[in-house]
């Protein structure tokens, strides 16, 4: 490519528009569809239509979609400039975006199936603190696509007092490219999940628990319009005569669900993660893997802000962690799981070797110092005085039904049983400037961080904690918050000075 090619605006593949059509009647059905199905009311309103006019509407719904794509398409165009990426967007409003290199934390390159043909790619950029994907380019070559993820990823970031280094656009082309081949193209990756290890990824990931609810909601909301239809093809008298058997076919037929549902589940993880590989570059990360939609996300390594362990309760059963390499984000609400996550499935006895990739130096401590056992005593006393009472208050209620009270009081050992298992997977660590913090209730996550990183720290202390010279942290790092309760207040208030002091000699923060 030369200089003037990439001084010019340019437009998207024809092929985004089909693109463009899919993404925007995904987004239509998944944003109205608790609206149509909640309380009824959309089945309601199908009774009430005919078949005639539903397909009309169907068809002017695909037809405002199809011209919306269309005027989308027309109206986007972009350009590479010497250090930046611009993009002009917008049908009623017009938009025009200018990202700089140096600020891009997270590379992603989709190919969906109906690309694939055709050689084209879905490119986004992702800069630290954006809610969304800052720039999408849906529908461009592959090969412009591979050349500007070099181009970015060989970027320095941005520090005080100086900008950042410009690419030379003028380059010897095919010297970079091979300098900067794709992963695909030859070179070993460190971590390769198999079928089976990402199957068992989704037996434990908490999709499972997803499933389970829309499908129990989707059931209760269409039992009641397919009753008649059974009935007519003479299933109803046929459940009936099973159910007569007893609890032997309840409990078999609940089995039999949930086998399917943890069947899906896993699919569904080998669908996402198909031939998962996780690439080390020296200054970044690159992750790929997926059968429907082939994703390559690039992590630039200075912009990872730690990292962390998660399994579940099903995972702690079969041996099954995933590691998550944290970024800036916007919100503490964003999901871990989401398609803007870099995250590496599968992961079992590898699980140390893959945090010394991602973060060199680190590794999972063996043994962490557990928080107060005054944390437990607190909540065990407070919450056994609160069901004991409420149980008291409904025994000497007339009108009361003595059950209500004695089920009161046997959700007390389930009280004292969460706390006891919250309390002891709170555990944490500090070594050379790198705290490991590890939490959880029936599941695990150990979160691991540079202190330089923390924007904020708070020293609490309740009336209690002051009384057991206790205190809990609260420290704020660019991807989000993590806590450490009721320690001692001395070793509190030195992990908050230490913190203060790593942030003030840090010779920059990556946000």
């Amino acid at each position: 490519m030369s200089e003037i090619e990439l001084a010019v605006w340019q437009r998207l593949s024809p092929l985004a528009l089909f693109d463009l059509f899919i993404r925007s009647l995904l987004k239509f059905v998944r944003e109205n569809l608790y609206l149509f199905v909640g309380a009824g009311a959309g089945l309601a309103f199908l009774d009430w239509l005919g078949l005639r006019e539903l397909l009309l509407g169907l068809i002017g719904l695909l037809a405002l979609i199809v011209v919306g794509a269309v005027m989308y398409w027309r109206r986007f165009t972009f350009r590479l400039e010497a250090d930046a990426v611009r993009v002009r967007s917008g049908v009623f409003e017009k938009k025009d975006l200018r990202v700089r290199f140096a600020r891009v934390q997270n590379i992603q390159i989709g190919q969906p199936f109906y690309f694939r043909p055709f050689g084209v790619v879905r490119f986004s950029l992702e800069t630290p603190g954006s809610g969304d994907k800052e720039v999408e380019l849906p529908g461009i070559e592959r090969s412009l696509a591979a050349w500007m993820r070099d181009r970015i990823a060989d970027v320095q970031s941005e520090t005080p007092g100086d900008g950042a280094d410009t690419p030379d656009l003028t380059g010897d082309e095919p010297a970079r490219s091979a300098e900067h081949a794709s992963p695909e193209e030859g070179d070993e990756p460190v971590w390769r999940a198999g079928h089976g290890a990402l199957f068992r990824h989704g037996l434990a990931s908490n999709q499972v628990w997803v499933l389970a609810g829309i499908l129990g909601y989707l059931s209760s909301q269409f039992f009641g319009r397919m009753e008649g239809w059974l009935e007519d093809l003479g299933v109803d008298a046929w459940l009936a005569g099973l159910l007569e058997t007893g609890w032997a076919f309840i409990v078999a037929l609940v089995v039999v669900l949930a086998v399917l549902i943890f069947v899906l589940s896993g699919m569904i993880a080998l669908v996402r993660f198909h031939r998962y590989e996780l690439h080390d570059r020296g200054d970044r990360l690159v992750a790929i893997g997926g059968l429907l939609d082939r994703r390559e996300q690039t992590l630039r390594r200075e912009k990872i802000t730690g990292l962390s362990l998660k399994q579940s309760a099903i995972g702690r059963l079969l041996g099954i962690w995933y590691l998550v390499a944290r970024q800036t984000r916007a919100s503490d609400e964003e999901l871990d799981g989401g398609r803007k996550s870099f995250i590496v499935p599968g992961l079992g006895p590898a699980r140390d070797e893959l945090c010394r990739v991602v973060l060199p130096g680190t590794q999972p401590p063996e043994e962490l110092a557990r928080i107060s056992f005054h944390y437990r005593r607190f909540f065990w006393t407070r919450g056994a005085a609160f069901f004991v009472l409420l149980a008291a208050v409904l025994f000497a209620l007339p009108a009361a039904a003595s059950w209500n009270a004695w089920l009161v009081l046997g959700c007390l050992p389930l009280w004292l049983l969460l706390i006891q298992l919250t309390y002891r997977h709170w555990g944490w660590r500090e070594e050379e400037g790198v705290v490991w913090v590890q939490h959880g209730l029936f599941g695990r996550q150990l979160d691991c961080f540079a202190l330089e990183l923390v924007q904020q720290a708070w020293f609490r202390q309740s009336p209690y904690q002051r009384r057991h010279q206790l205190a809990s942290v609260q420290l704020i790092l660019p991807q989000g918050s993590v806590s450490i309760p009721w320690m001692p207040a001395g070793q509190a208030a030195e992990l908050v000075n230490l913190a203060m002091a790593r942030a003030e000699v840090a010779p920059m923060h990556r946000v």
